[in-house]
């Protein structure tokens, strides 16, 4: 049989071109089966694809819902949407890997931790462990030759979970783009950004040298919510509460190889900071701080800044019988285990810890600090403004409370080479007194320093709880007016202070309190002028270098003589027209849990009653000033004692309480150790031990009660004083108005309850 040429080459054409097309659309579906059939086997994983296209003629593949499973487990570890890829079928011919471009759609990617383990670690094992089987003769290998084009990540999601602390971490909305990748290039030039799906956004520009390890950062934050690392903030402290939202825009240089050396610049600013204790009580907070970096060089020691500027801060410190409330939150460093040395081993002098953020932190902090001393830095302005500072002890028989409002602190040019740092404070001090301070002092040289301050109208009253503790008196009013001058040269202090205490009234000295004995009373009538206020000159000097110089022994000599008592008043018209003091119509003072008035009470009272039957067109009002949550410490403290008393002393219950009875449940201490273990036994299994009784006994009667108590005993005051006026005196209940607001702000700062007295006319 004969066959023509043209028909041999038509059939091999034809042939060819069927081979082609079968090759065309078999390539995708074999490689998708050897991928997904021998993944395991290559990889140690599982890997499943949707869909796989591979374009023969353009060399370009498209791979759909790419899936790579955790090691021997059905969960995936990473997945995307898209997969796109294009390689130059000339370059590759040439032995070099040229792809554009690369573009991910919706990858996720899981990332799991349990204290230095990852759930990655068998891929870097298999992948980059080190080969041992090269010789040591062996040639260079030649470096693989590749060029990536248009890389592209979009809608990308990374989820870090931390096993130990139970708390996971998710980037969403992720977008990467690098222009280019080359085995000849050593740097990565890209930009990225992402959202916490707990808050905040973050974009940055990144640039990377493979060869010197540089970095360079341009990170651009926008309120970043840090409460999301309180879990990790636990292996430090004990807190219900830690958040803030952090922003700002840096510049940031430094060296892998290197990284202590690290240099910035930019701005930073932390929103809605609030720290709560453990049992959620904030003890830190500050609406706004901002920081504007100049320059920051840890390897050239240089730490310039721009401006410092804080808004509203807020600390509530408290003082305790063997700690305070700062240190209460604290987490023993025995306690936390979540280090985890290298290999395994406690002895290695390599410790790498990665199980927490704070102590990767530490660890830096501590790096910086012993390779580089702090002595070159500059502050261009430094303000604090509208602070807020509550100071309680407890470690006296009665709770002092102390507030420090509108708190400025400003300070203009602290430059480490500067002769002199300066700084200007002034605050409202327990809602009346006015603190006004400046503080210079050598840089250089710590005992070179000036102080100088004023004290404006400050309450004498408001230290009672001292008063009463150490010498057994207390103030019932009484303004304290002050000016220090006060220079220390090479450690020796020369101070210069001017007291005037004005109209300061005093009370008998109370039985069974104070430290020590003072004859108050006489040395007052002595001091005293004819306006009844006190002026001293006190000089003060001595060597803060001598460690036999003790500055609060000689503040106490100060004090021990400064004795103050109230002049009298100026009578007004009724006090006059009555022959009663003036006080006597302004107020009337009464004890916490008082419930009816004594004779001296019951005079304002008459009068009151006398002056509205003189001027029939006056009206009087009442107010109770009080702070209720005084009064309901003392309660729930009375309480607790009689408790006790019936339970450990007398062994019985009562229904009625003698005289007797109230003077030794009186007598027993806040700090008896007895009543304080009967306390602690109570509130089991609540460890209370360290706390102090007047908190143990709030949570022993409850609040609950202790408000229907206190609003019970409110209540039957003010009607005790309408009934006397109206039923006894007969006035017109029309002439009397008890107000029954109070304003607890304002109470809160008045040392002494009582019953403000107001006369008005109507218009």
């Amino acid at each position: 049989m004969n066959i023509k040429p043209g028909k041999t080459v038509l059939k091999i054409i034809t042939g060819l071109i069927i081979f082609i097309v079968i090759l065309f659309f078999a390539v995708s579906p074999l490689t998708k089966y050897l991928i997904e059939h021998k993944s395991e086997e290559w990889t140690g994983r599982r890997i499943t694809i949707g869909k796989l296209f591979i374009n023969l003629f353009t060399f370009n593949a498209t791979v759909n819902d790419l899936r790579i499973y955790e090691n021997k487990s059905d969960s995936v570890f990473f997945r995307l949407a898209q997969l796109h890829t294009g390689i130059s079928l000339k370059q590759l011919i040439g032995g070099k890997y040229f792809l554009s471009p690369v573009e991910i759609s919706a990858p996720r990617l899981v990332i799991e931790q349990r204290g230095n383990k990852f759930n990655f670690d068998d891929l870097l094992n298999r992948f980059f462990s080190a080969d041992t089987t090269k010789t040591k003769n062996a040639a260079p290998e030649e470096p693989v030759k590749y060029r990536i084009e248009e890389v592209s990540i979009s809608d990308g999601t990374i989820i870090y979970r931390d096993k130990t602390v139970n708390q996971s971490v998710e980037m969403k909305d992720l977008s990467f783009r690098c222009p280019v990748l080359s085995w000849d290039s050593p740097e990565l030039n890209a930009e990225t950004s992402f959202s916490l799906a707990s808050g905040g956004h973050v974009q940055s520009s990144i640039l990377i040298n493979s060869k010197t390890f540089a970095y360079s950062l341009t990170p651009k934050v926008d309120s970043l919510n840090i409460h999301v690392l309180q879990p990790w903030i636990k292996d430090f402290v004990k807190t219900a509460f830690t958040g803030g939202l952090i922003s700002g825009q840096l510049q940031w240089k430094g060296n892998f190889n290197t990284p202590a050396d690290v240099a910035m610049k930019g701005d930073v600013r932390l929103a809605d900071f609030r720290f709560e204790d453990e049992s959620g009580k904030p003890i830190a907070s500050c609406t706004d701080l901002q920081m504007n970096i100049d320059t920051l060089n840890v390897a050239g020691n240089v730490y310039y800044f721009g401006g410092i500027r804080m808004e509203k801060p807020y600390i509530l410190f408290e003082m305790y019988e063997k700690e305070n409330n700062f240190t209460r939150t604290m987490v023993p460093t025995s306690g936390n285990t979540a280090s985890v040395p290298v290999n395994g081993s406690i002895d290695s002098q390599n410790t790498i810890n990665y199980s927490n953020p704070f102590t990767i932190i530490r660890d830096y902090v501590k790096l910086i600090s012993s390779k580089y001393l702090v002595s070159n830095y500059k502050v261009d302005d430094l303000t604090i403004q509208d602070g807020h500072i509550v100071y309680k002890d407890y470690t006296l028989e009665d709770k002092f409370s102390y507030y420090l409002d509108q708190l400025q602190l400003k300070s203009r040019k602290i430059n480490s080479k500067a002769d002199s740092i300066y700084f200007n404070v002034q605050c409202l001090c327990n809602g009346a007194g006015q603190l006004k301070a400046h503080l210079s002092f050598d840089p250089r040289d710590y005992k070179n320093m000036a102080i100088n301050y004023s004290i404006d109208n400050m309450r004498i009253a408001d230290f009672n709880p001292y008063s009463k503790f150490y010498v057994a008196h207390s103030f019932v009013e009484g303004s304290l007016f002050y000016t220090s001058t006060n220079t220390i040269r090479n450690g020796e202090l020369k101070s210069a202070n001017l007291m005037n205490i004005k109209k300061i009234e005093v009370s008998r000295r109370i039985a069974g309190k104070g430290l020590y004995t003072l004859p108050l009373r006489l040395a007052i009538c002595l001091l005293r002028d004819k306006d009844g206020n006190i002026k001293l000159d006190i000089p003060v000097e001595g060597d803060l270098n001598d460690p036999k110089y003790k500055l609060g022994k000689v503040i106490w000599q100060v004090l021990k003589n400064i004795v103050v008592k109230a002049a009298t008043a100026p009578f007004n018209l009724l006090a006059k027209a009555f022959g009663a003091d003036e006080k006597e119509l302004k107020e009337i003072p009464f004890d916490y849990l008082q419930k009816t008035f004594d004779k001296k009470q019951m005079r304002s009272l008459d009068f009151v009653e006398k002056s509205l039957a003189e001027k029939p067109e006056l009206k009087v009002s009442f107010t109770q000033i009080a702070n209720r949550d005084n009064e309901k410490e003392l309660m729930a403290l009375f309480n607790a004692k009689k408790n006790y008393y019936f339970d450990q002393v007398i062994k019985s219950k009562k229904d009625s309480l003698s005289s007797d009875d109230y003077k030794k449940i009186s007598g027993i201490s806040n700090r008896d150790s007895l009543f304080n273990n009967w306390l602690n036994s109570k509130l089991l299994p609540e460890n209370v031990s360290s706390l102090p009784s007047q908190i143990k006994s709030r949570k022993l009667m409850g609040e609950k009660l202790l408000n229907e108590k206190e609003d019970s005993l409110f209540s039957y005051r003010n009607r005790f004083v309408t009934n006397y006026l109206v039923r006894q005196k007969q006035i017109d209940s029309q002439r009397i108005k008890i107000k029954l607001i109070t304003n607890q702000d304002s109470a809160r700062f008045e040392p002494t309850p009582h019953f403000a007295i107001d006369f008005f006319v109507e218009e």
